[in-house]
C-alpha cells in the first residue's frame, strides 16, 4: 500500500524544533506508526531506530533496566505502543532533559487516559500531544483540510461561497464511505469483512483483556454490537444494562473504556451552566461507521438504507468526519448536543471562543425551514450563537432561512 499523506503532518513537523518528544494517540490501525515513519525519515534520514512494546519479553526488555534500554536505544528514536509501559514517562523525560532542543522521540500510543495521566506527571511542555483518527474522506483523496475545518469555526468564512455548488451522491459517497470507514486498511485497500471480524477480535483479546477491567468479555462483545447500533443517540444505559444483565455501574466503566480505546466518542449537552452540563446525558457516535456497521451485519447500500436507523447513522458518520477534518488541523473539536424540556434539538453545537454555531444534519436533497427548526430555537436562546448550518445532500451553499447556511456534504466528502 502506498502513503498516504496526513492532515497532521505539517503540525508533527513543526513541533520538531519546538519539543523533546511528540506522542501520537489514536485507536489501533488509525496509521499512528505508518505516518511517525514517514515523518521520521523526514527528520532524521536514516538515523533512527523503532522499538515496539507490543509483547511480554519488549516490555520486560524495558522494565528490567530502563537505563540500560535507553543505553541500548538512544535517540532518535521511534517507540510504539508506549500505552503498554506508562512507567516510561520519567525515564523519558530523564533523555529529553539530557538532549534539549529537537525531538528525539517519536511515541505512539492507543489509549487515552491513561497516556495523558502520564504525560501530565512527568513531561508536560516536554512533549507534543496529538490525536491521530481513522483518514477523513478528504485525506482519502488526497486534498487538504485546513481550510473547511476553519470555515466550520466561522461560518462567515462560507458566505463567500453561496452559490456555489458541491456535487455528492449517496451511491458515489454517501453509501460508500459509510460501509468501509476511515481504517487505512479498508479505506485504501478494502479488504472487506475479514479485516473488520479481525479488528473486532484484536480489540477484545488485546486491548480489553490487557486493561484488566473486563471480567466478561462475551458480555462486552455483545455490548459493543448494541453500542454499534445506538450510535448517533442518547443510549438509555438502564435498558442496556438490563439487556446484559450487568448492573449500570459496569456500563458506565465500559463506556468509558470505549473512550479511552478511541472506538466512541460522547458528546456532552450544552449548558452555559457546567453542573447541569455534565448532569445530562451525552449522545454516543461509535468512532468507525464501516466497523459500527459491521458489527450490526449491515453489509451494502441497500442494507444501509433501509435499516430503520439509518438517520442516526448518517448523523453520526457526519459527526465523524467533522472531528477528523479538525483533527488533520490540529484543532479542537469542542462539540456538544442540545435538547431542551419541551423537546426542542439541535444535533450538534460547536463552540468557537465566545461563539457558538449551532449545526443539523438531514440526508435530504431538498432541505426547508422545518428542518432546521432547531437551529433557529438555539440562535433565538443564545446570543452567543453566530450563523447556523445544515450540513445537506443539496448540492448548492445557499442561506435556507436568514442566518443559516446550507453546506452541502460534498463540502465536507467529496473531491
Amino acid at each position: 500500500m502506498n502513503y498516504r499523506s496526513r492532515g497532521l503532518e505539517a503540525k508533527i513537523i513543526g513541533g520538531v524544533d519546538h519539543y523533546g518528544a511528540i506522542l501520537l494517540t489514536g485507536p489501533r490501525q488509525a496509521g499512528k506508526s505508518t505516518l511517525l515513519r514517514h515523518v521520521a525519515q523526514s527528520i532524521w534520514g536514516t538515523a533512527w531506530t523503532e522499538f515496539s512494546f507490543d509483547t511480554p519479553m519488549d516490555i520486560a526488555a524495558f522494565r528490567s533496566d530502563p537505563d540500560l534500554f535507553f543505553l541500548n536505544h538512544p535517540g532518535p528514536l521511534l517507540l510504539d505502543e508506549v500505552q503498554n509501559v506508562p512507567d516510561i514517562f520519567p525515564w523519558l523525560k530523564k533523555q529529553v532533559d539530557l538532549s534539549p532542543g529537537k525531538t528525539q522521540f517519536l511515541l505512539t500510543g492507543s489509549q487515552h487516559f491513561p497516556l495523558m495521566r502520564g504525560v501530565a506527571e512527568s513531561m508536560a511542555g516536554r512533549v507534543l500531544v496529538l490525536d491521530l483518527y481513522p483518514l477523513a474522506q478528504k485525506e482519502i483523496f488526497g486534498l487538504k483540510t485546513l481550510d473547511i475545518a476553519e470555515q466550520f469555526l466561522d461560518p462567515k468564512k462560507f458566505v463567500a461561497q453561496v452559490g456555489q455548488t458541491f456535487p455528492c451522491s449517496d451511491t458515489e459517497n454517501v453509501f460508500p464511505a459509510m460501509l468501509q470507514g476511515g481504517y487505512p486498511a479498508q479505506s485504501l485497500q478494502h479488504l472487506g469483512p475479514d479485516w473488520f471480524k479481525s479488528y473486532r477480535a484484536t480489540y477484545l483479546q488485546r486491548d480489553i483483556l490487557n486493561l484488566g477491567y473486563v471480567e466478561n468479555i462475551a458480555a462486552f462483545d455483545r455490548f459493543l454490537v448494541l453500542c454499534a447500533g445506538l450510535s448517533g443517540t442518547i443510549p438509555n444505559k438502564a435498558n442496556l444494562a438490563d439487556h446484559l444483565g450487568v448492573n449500570a455501574k459496569t456500563v458506565d466503566a465500559w463506556m468509558s473504556l470505549l473512550e479511552k480505546g478511541y472506538q466512541a466518542i460522547q458528546i456532552p449537552a450544552w449548558s452555559q451552566n457546567t453542573t447541569k452540563r455534565v448532569a445530562k446525558r451525552p449522545k454516543f457516535i461509535f468512532g468507525d461507521s464501516g466497523l459500527a456497521l459491521h458489527l450490526q451485519a449491515i453489509r451494502d447500500s441497500e442494507a444501509l438504507l433501509g435499516a430503520p436507523h439509518f438517520g442516526n447513522l448518517f448523523e453520526a458518520w457526519v459527526i465523524t468526519e467533522l472531528q477528523r477534518v479538525f483533527s488533520c488541523a490540529a484543532l479542537e473539536f469542542d462539540a456538544y448536543h442540545w435538547r431542551t424540556a419541551n423537546g426542542q434539538e439541535c444535533d450538534l453545537v460547536l463552540r468557537a471562543g465566545n461563539s457558538l454555531i449551532p449545526i443539523e444534519f438531514k440526508h435530504t436533497a431538498k432541505p426547508s425551514a422545518s428542518d432546521v427548526k432547531g437551529v433557529i430555537a438555539f440562535r433565538k436562546e443564545y446570543k452567543e450563537a453566530t450563523t447556523g448550518l445544515l450540513i445537506s445532500m443539496k448540492p448548492t451553499l445557499e442561506w435556507i432561512v436568514p442566518g443559516i447556511l446550507n453546506i452541502p456534504l460534498g463540502v465536507l466528502v467529496a473531491k
